[in-house]
């Protein structure tokens, strides 16, 4: 062998190393820590609150939940997935916990909306609505809520929900 061919295949060795390192690098997913240092705090996060159940809060400027869903966890990219299902009586407890009633202020209205076998609550308070979703066509099974959504009444979420 020359000099001339083994330092080609010193530069071919560097250059395929070098080509490895940075892919491994860019493919590396990024942490919380990292994204929140680059990109500031986050305006929407996804909490796992029980098995089978997340919530996702989206914040006002004020740092404060202005709306909640509250749905079985899901990955990010799904399609035509089975619905899936959760225990009213825990979407309950979970309710209670994230806004209990003495934050809800008194009740001002309520409508039930059917659909099929889909049945919708709406429950107006002073400071807050809570709307719930289930399927009314597996009466026997705990496990029937869809979900459920909290929105705040606070000026920082009206005008946040105008953008």
């Amino acid at each position: 062998m020359n000099q001339h061919s083994c330092y080609n295949c010193r530069a071919m060795r560097i250059a395929l190393v070098s080509f490895v390192l940075l892919a491994a690098y860019l493919g590396i997913p990024q942490s919380s820590s990292e994204l929140r240092s680059r990109y500031g705090e986050p305006d929407i996060e996804r909490f796992i609150v029980r098995p089978g159940i997340a919530l996702t809060a989206e914040y006002g400027s004020d740092g404060l939940a202005c709306e909640m869903l509250i749905e079985p966890p899901l990955p990010l990219s799904h399609g035509d997935e089975q619905t899936l299902y959760m225990s009213s009586d825990a979407v309950t407890v979970v309710l209670d916990d994230v806004v209990p009633a003495s934050m809800r202020g008194q009740e001002i209205g309520h409508y039930t909306s059917e659909m099929g076998r889909n049945r919708y609550e709406l429950t107006q308070y002073m400071y807050v609505s809570i709307g719930r979703s289930t399927d009314e066509g597996v009466p026997l099974k705990p496990e029937r809520e869809i979900r459920a959504d909290v929105i705040f009444k606070r000026d920082v979420c009206q005008s946040h929900s105008k953008q």
